[in-house]
């Protein structure tokens, strides 16, 4: 896999795209596996109360917009 495999709840849909680094999480998020934030399916422990910290996990490594396309007709 060529980008991370944490998958965000933002639209249940989108990977972080952040470079995988080991164990096919990028850096950030393989430390927070380490740290026992997230488990080895990328799940966030339900134990952390902190909710900052839980969308710094979440929503690290995706883009918040879509991307944007030229109108061919312009």
């Amino acid at each position: 896999m060529e980008h991370c495999k944490f998958r965000t709840s933002f639209g249940g849909v989108m990977f972080c795209r952040d470079p995988a680094y080991l164990d096919g999480f990028c850096k950030f998020h393989h430390k927070a596996f380490q740290n026992g934030e997230i488990n080895e399916n990328g799940v966030i422990n339900e134990r952390i109360s902190d909710q900052t910290r839980r969308r710094q996990i979440n929503y690290h490594g995706i883009r918040s917009k879509p991307p944007s396309y030229l109108d061919e007709r312009t």
